[in-house]
């Protein structure tokens, strides 16, 4: 039977539809059957039959590319092999140039390859009667809307009330989203591997309101409290919803997880954080000769 990979890429970045036609060859070389998807497609879901019983979806972008893959494969957990076109790449494996060398690796199953697997986040948003449910593999955030005024945030931990916030609003963000918005407010870097969450303030009104590290298990309650204006509620920044005053937002640990192929060590993620646009040029540790 032909294996599959599906190969995902964004039109809005031209380098990585041009790298496609040469990605494609490499796999038809080692007998996969390519499925090539639009990331920015309109109505994509996780249930689209191009994504059903694939080895590994391969992604050509950058971090959001990877979170939209996360989002698509969670529930059947395909690994995913990013391809790093973005400023960063916290969350992709390789770079364009190293494909040709790497790749045999990781489609022929080397003894080197190790599965990364991420925790998600499971949300459920109430505003009277509506529910919605939403999963996040790096944050999630309740904060102001288009207004210029801080929102109140009334924060619970396994249901002991913590404090209320006044601020911007506030980020829960897991270890993988650490390198993430809550590293532009200030928060800590968390190892991928350390089983916690950081609780962080958005530009907080009292100096005293810091980032608080909970643990994995912890479920988390927030009410925002908006008067005249209504909030927002956001999910790895990209699945978004209005809320309303006295909305309020449960998170827990999701059932769902990221699986990401790996072949580099885990801690080529201190390279990275380092001095992430030079890790390239740094021999893998532990890499075989070929």
């Amino acid at each position: 039977m032909m294996k599959k990979i599906a190969l995902l890429y964004e039109e809005s970045q031209s380098e990585t539809l041009q790298f496609v036609p040469e990605l494609t060859t490499l796999l038809q070389q080692h007998d996969y059957e390519t499925v090539i998807i639009n990331l920015n497609q309109e109505g994509l879901e996780c249930t689209d039959p191009d994504l059903q019983h694939c080895q590994m979806l391969i992604v050509l972008g950058g971090d959001g590319s990877i979170l939209q893959a996360a989002h698509l494969c969670a529930s059947q957990s395909t690994p995913i092999l990013g391809i790093n076109f973005g400023r960063v790449g916290y969350l992709t494996e390789l770079e364009p140039q190293e494909l040709g060398q790497e790749l045999p690796y990781y489609l022929n199953g080397d003894k080197s390859i190790w599965l990364d697997e991420r925790t998600m986040l499971h949300a459920t948003v109430k505003q009277g009667e509506r529910q919605q449910e939403f999963i996040a593999l790096n944050d999630m955030m309740i904060a102001r809307g288009t207004w210029p005024r801080g929102v109140y945030v009334k924060t619970w931990i396994d249901g002991q009330f913590l404090d209320t916030f006044y601020g911007d609003g506030i980020i829960f963000s897991t270890a993988t989203g650490s390198t993430a918005y809550n590293l532009s407010v200030g928060g800590p870097i968390m190892h991928p591997r350390v089983e916690a969450c950081i609780l962080n303030p958005i530009a907080p009104h009292l100096a005293s309101n810091r980032a608080l590290v909970v643990p994995l298990q912890a479920t988390i309650q927030f009410q925002i409290s908006t008067n005249d204006q209504n909030g927002i509620f956001s999910a790895d920044g990209q699945w978004n919803c209005e809320v309303r005053d006295g909305t309020t937002v449960t998170i827990q640990k999701s059932d769902q997880i990221t699986r990401f192929i790996r072949r580099k060590p885990p801690v080529h993620f201190y390279r990275v954080i380092h001095n992430p646009q030079q890790v390239i040029d740094e021999p893998h540790a532990g890499q075989p000769e070929v």
